[in-house]
């Protein structure tokens, strides 16, 4: 059994959030300005790293890996990362565009039974309806453990 972490949420803390305060922190911008900026470039953004980010945030490329925080969890193991973001230098994962691509293309390279573990249920539900065995994650800081449950 290998395990499949989702890089933002799971694995690290959710990336969305951390990396528009650090873009609004550094452009003087309102949050909600930025928001909505970065949710407009989100689907180039996945296809295309984040470089793109640059037009609108000059230096936004240097911010990009300071959103990924990992979580200070013992995770099972062996795991292995998805995600539909890509992953900072230094950081690997199986990465496509679109989440479920990316977690099939893990559950092909590495042929074993694998679990997903996401903390969005939609992805969850998702995974499962293209015949994944998916759990929802739920943190548990408090103790550093992890947990899963439907």
């Amino acid at each position: 059994m290998v395990y499949l972490l989702d890089l933002s949420g799971v694995y690290c803390e959710p990336v969305e959030p951390r990396l528009i305060r650090l873009l609004a922190e550094a452009s003087g911008e309102s949050s909600s300005y930025v928001s909505q900026a970065f949710y407009d470039l989100l689907p180039r953004l996945k296809e295309e790293g984040p470089g793109v980010l640059e037009a609108l945030f000059p230096g936004a490329a240097k911010l990009y890996p300071k959103a990924f925080v990992p979580r200070p969890l013992a995770f099972p193991t062996p795991f292995y990362l998805v995600s539909d973001l890509p992953p900072p230098e230094g950081l690997s994962a199986f990465f496509h565009p679109n989440k479920l691509e990316a977690l099939a293309s893990a559950v092909a390279a590495l042929g074993e039974e694998a679990l997903y573990l996401d903390d969005n249920p939609l992805w969850v539900a998702r995974a499962r309806e293209r015949g994944f065995r998916a759990e929802l994650f739920r943190a548990a800081p408090a103790t550093g453990a992890w947990g899963s449950g439907a």
